[in-house]
């Protein structure tokens, strides 16, 4: 039998857990989603699966490799969005009759054999690890021990004898529990998860190198680092405070990855700059205008596209000045991170409401930048028809050569005053002009 393993891709209402990868890399119990389903297909005697991917496959493809890991013949396909199962089938199967009768095509979002969706809610996502923790823990599966009776712990993980287990709970690899933290009923402390003495977790699900401090209750939640969905209520925030709860291993988002040197320039640039940027916002100043005026970015998120209402970021504009030096301020967002070179322009959080569908969401999965592709094209009007495709081009299409190619238009058009397509646009007519045997007009 041939299968084809469709991956789930965006998911609106459980969105915040696309964060760190594809929803079946998901650490679910110790494993991910992918390698439950290849387990259970191979246990069917399926001899060939292809998994098709459409969110970041390079992590689907760095677990599944070929498929020798589980016996059998894998491949990873790029898709350029989530396919159905008639699509899947019409495009792979359908080439081959022979093969169409014995082949099944499957979309991972529920466990293999459980009828529970994973991706419809939070609360269902609960649910499905709820049930699906007995059958986790299989009696072969290496480095997972049944402590008592519905309390499982993995390998090298810290129990301190002063700490309560409640029974059902799942203790991941390398945990460590505090003095009188109680853990349970129906917790789930994935691998490498730290808790601190007198926490209290209960009804919950902790994702990988999560930190949960002293004293902290959890109830009735799904944690990521800062982040605590309570997936009773459906409601998200992100915990500021990082003594209660922070992720243990960095989040190296787009534009902090690598930029230490973007920081430095930036800060060199503020410093340079600060003459020309303060003079001019100066005689604003005298006009009777605030020197700066402040304003809140919805910070966006490189993976997701999503926004956790209230984290936000300020940042400020030199009053009465258009163009890019009145954004001198916000070079000391790239010095601190916040912001990069090159990236899409900051939206408020009610602008960022209103994008209107999965395109226009695209804008929020690039990072902000002091100057965008839009600017290069003299597009400066914020929301536009034109400012939304160009910031969702940017969003799905950014590379290094793509950020210098901006930068350098930037440049351009602030040398010139005429923006780099148009300029190109002149220069083509001029060649076509030339190579007709035309004079070219004196404007071109």
């Amino acid at each position: 039998m041939n299968v084809l393993l469709i991956c789930p891709a965006r998911r609106d209402p459980v969105g915040v857990l696309m964060a760190s990868g594809p929803f079946v890399t998901l650490p679910l119990l110790g494993k991910s989603l992918v390698e439950y389903w290849l387990e259970s297909l191979v246990e069917r005697g399926v001899a060939t699966v292809q998994v098709l991917a459409a969110d970041r496959p390079e992590m689907v493809r760095a677990i599944v490799g070929d498929g020798a890991r589980w016996g059998l013949q894998a491949s990873v396909t790029v898709e350029s969005r989530e396919l159905t199962p008639d699509e899947a089938r019409q495009k792979y199967l359908e080439k081959d009759p022979s093969s169409t009768a014995s082949a099944e095509v499957v979309v991972m979002d529920h466990f293999p054999g459980s009828a529970l969706p994973l991706f419809d809610s939070y609360a269902g996502f609960f649910a499905a690890l709820m049930e699906w923790m007995p059958r986790a823990a299989t009696p072969d599966r290496i480095g997972m021990r049944e402590l008592r009776p519905g309390v499982w712990v993995g390998l090298h993980s810290h129990l301190s004898p002063q700490s309560e287990l409640r029974s059902p709970c799942w203790i991941g690899e390398n945990v460590h529990v505090g003095p009188r933290a109680i853990v349970g009923p129906g917790a789930i402390l994935e691998a490498r998860t730290f808790v601190d003495s007198d926490a209290e977790i209960a009804e919950s699900i902790v994702g990988a190198a999560t930190l949960i401090g002293k004293r902290t209750e959890v109830r009735q939640s799904i944690v990521a680092g800062p982040t605590l969905v309570n997936w009773r209520l459906n409601s998200c925030v992100r915990v500021r405070d990082a003594f209660l709860l922070s992720g243990l291993e960095p989040y190296s988002s787009q534009f902090e990855r690598g930029s230490y040197f973007g920081r430095l320039m930036a800060l060199l640039a503020l410093i340079l700059l600060s003459p020309l940027a303060l003079g001019v916002g100066l005689k604003s100043r005298r006009r009777g205008a605030p020197l700066f005026r402040a304003a809140l970015a919805a910070r966006p998120c490189p993976v997701t596209a999503e926004i956790v209402p209230g984290d936000t970021i300020v940042y400020y504009q030199l009053s009465g000045v258009d163009g890019v030096l009145g954004r001198w301020p916000q070079l000391w967002n790239v010095v601190c991170g916040e912001f990069s070179w090159v990236g899409n322009r900051p939206l408020e959080p009610r602008q960022a409401e209103n994008l209107a569908n999965d395109y226009e969401r695209l804008w929020l999965a690039a990072p902000i930048g002091l100057v965008s592709l839009a600017d290069t094209e003299g597009c400066w009007t914020h929301m536009s028809d034109e400012a939304r495709a160009h910031a969702s081009y940017y969003a799905a299409r950014a590379d290094g050569r793509l950020n210098m190619a901006i930068l350098f238009r930037m440049i351009f058009l602030m040398t010139t005053g005429v923006p780099w397509s148009r300029h190109s646009e002149s220069v083509a007519q001029t060649l076509r002009s030339l190579r007709l045997g035309e004079r070219p007009s004196v404007r071109e």
